[in-house]
């Protein structure tokens, strides 16, 4: 298998285990999803921009481009209609898709 892109692999695929792997509602769901991706960072896709623009639209999704990224991303989850968790973890899940 390709180690480029191991790390973030590896924390979406966690990602993706802690949305599936609960009976808790989305947004608790996303929460906890969160902590895996916020290990990744948008320089790991330097190099392929479509991943890159990818990985930006999760992050912006999330409202992570503020100083503590970890309590904004678990605000904004919260805050998520179950629609739109849905939506980000369908992002989420396709991303994983792509780095695979």
């Amino acid at each position: 298998m390709d180690d480029k892109y191991a790390n973030a692999r590896e924390h979406f695929f966690a990602a993706i285990r802690t949305l599936a792997a609960s009976a808790d509602a989305i947004q608790t769901r996303l929460i906890d999803a969160n902590v895996n991706i916020l290990h990744v960072t948008i320089d790991e896709f330097d190099g392929d921009r479509e991943l890159k623009i990818k990985f930006a639209k999760i992050l912006d999704l999330l409202a992570i481009d503020q100083d503590d990224m970890e309590a904004v991303a678990v605000e904004t989850a919260a805050h998520m209609t179950d629609f739109e968790a849905v939506k980000v973890a369908d992002l989420i899940c396709d991303f994983y898709y792509e780095l695979t």
